[in-house]
């Protein structure tokens, strides 16, 4: 991480948007885990959250008081991001995929072998559906400035 740390501002919709994105794959990666026990989804929700809203935030503005913006465009795909080099950002992002994608999709994908139940195979096809829109946008945003200059 750098030592000089720079202000981002991003426009309102797209702040919304990524940090909703970021909160509806926690959501849907809950449901999976709930539908596998209902004691793991809290876990989960625990984990995800800190890790994301307090761990991830911090990471990518550690002297602000409101890193949303950062998280923002980093859930919309961002490689760049002002202030913090190109390794942590692609750690940060292995990260993010392996708590919200492999987590959930593992412990759900492991009982839908063993005993077939529709609804997890509608949660699995949401979780899978809300990963590849990361993905997608990761590709499609990777090299474009997601924030005011």
């Amino acid at each position: 991480m750098s030592n000089t740390e720079e202000r981002v501002e991003t426009v309102k919709p797209r702040f919304i948007a990524g940090n909703s994105f970021a909160l509806l794959w926690i959501i849907v990666g809950t449901v999976a885990c709930w539908l596998v026990n209902p004691r793991i989804d809290w876990l989960f929700l625990a984990f995800s959250a800190f890790s994301i809203y307090i761990i991830i935030r911090r990471l990518l503005c550690n002297s602000c008081t409101r890193g949303f913006a950062k998280l923002s465009i980093l859930f919309l795909g961002a490689n760049k991001i002002p202030g913090q080099n190109k390794n942590t950002i692609i750690g940060i992002t292995v990260f993010a995929y392996f708590a919200l994608l492999l987590i959930p999709g593992g412990l759900l994908v492991n009982p839908l072998e063993t005993s077939f139940s529709s609804m997890k195979l509608v949660v699995l096809i949401c979780l899978l559906t809300v990963s590849a829109t990361a993905l997608i946008a990761r590709m499609t945003n990777r090299n474009r400035s997601l924030w005011k200059h």
